[in-house]
């Protein structure tokens, strides 16, 4: 499932296409909309489309203003979050990804592992992907290290992330579980005295400065509620403002590639501090920021120092 603004339609083909390529658990793909991704890739690869105020959900954006943060961006949380729940013939577990997200491991990337603790059922494992600060070189995603620590609490009282201000599971894609959704939507409502998730939401969104994240919560709840159901696999992945050009040329090692339209028509300097590798090899990703823009010398002389 991919919620996606019309500002993202520039990426989505890369999207789809290469969840099609390298992704073979994924069988439908919907992208939710305020209108029709219309691109000869749709039919292609099979994509569904979902309106955004279609009437299975139980918001609109309307709903949304005032919480402290652009609605559309709490839009797109919810509908992954709502998504297990409310879409007709949907899988039990479902891959909620963002729309700039492209992957390139073409042998293959899985996301589920068969898993039996004792005389239980039978279940799916899915793989989490997170990042620690040790994995994070100097850019600005660091931030998401601890940006949304008090958001998860403020959800559920005594829900915490696993490893508070070190730790972020905001890795731009994630398979959520059905019944895992559905006893966290019961726990916080029950929790609030009987608002509806998306309020206390939206009330957690409004009380942390617009702080939210769909990921944080869901990780830390199922890491907590449902240890036996989440296996953490830290996907080395590039943060780039040009998709194409890391599709032709893709970095060593590199599972996905996030390409923010936010970062698209940045100059070189504005972009040193925001692309990167993360879940790679730190050292050289230092290496790397110190020496763009400066002659090739620079980079020999820090790579012979032993400082790195």
């Amino acid at each position: 499932l991919i919620p996606a603004h019309e500002k993202d339609f520039e990426t989505l083909g890369h999207v789809v296409l290469s969840l099609r390529r390298c992704c073979p658990e994924v069988r439908r793909i919907l992208v939710v909309s305020q209108h029709p991704w219309q691109s000869p890739l749709a039919e292609e690869c099979g994509v569904e489309w979902l309106d955004e105020a279609s009437d299975i959900w139980p918001f609109r954006l309307a709903d949304l203003l005032e919480c402290s943060c652009t609605p559309g961006w709490l839009l797109q949380q919810l509908l992954k979050l709502h998504a297990p729940l409310l879409i007709e013939g949907l899988a039990t577990n479902v891959l909620v990804c963002d729309a700039d997200v492209a992957w390139l491991q073409h042998d293959g990337v899985r996301f589920l592992q068969s898993s039996q603790v004792a005389d239980e059922m039978p279940c799916a494992c899915a793989y989490m992907c997170t990042f620690k600060s040790e994995a994070c070189p100097p850019i600005r995603s660091a931030v998401d290290l601890h940006r949304y620590d008090d958001f998860v609490p403020a959800v559920l009282p005594g829900l915490e992330k696993p490893l508070r201000r070190i730790e972020t599971a905001v890795c731009h894609h994630m398979v959520l579980q059905q019944d895992v959704v559905q006893a966290l939507f019961s726990e916080v409502e029950a929790a609030s005295g009987g608002r509806a998730f998306w309020q206390v939401f939206c009330d957690a969104a409004r009380a942390t400065k617009g702080r939210a994240s769909e990921y944080e919560l869901y990780h830390a709840y199922v890491s907590k509620a449902f240890p036996n159901r989440v296996l953490s696999r830290p996907l080395t992945f590039a943060v780039a403002a040009d998709i194409e050009a890391v599709l032709a040329s893709p970095p060593a090692g590199v599972t996905f590639v996030v390409a923010h339209s936010h970062l698209r028509g940045l100059s070189a300097e504005e972009l040193r501090d925001r692309e990167g590798v993360i879940n790679g090899d730190t050292q050289a990703e230092v290496v790397r920021r110190l020496v763009q823009g400066q002659p090739p010398e620079l980079a020999n002389l820090l790579a012979s120092s032993g400082m790195f």
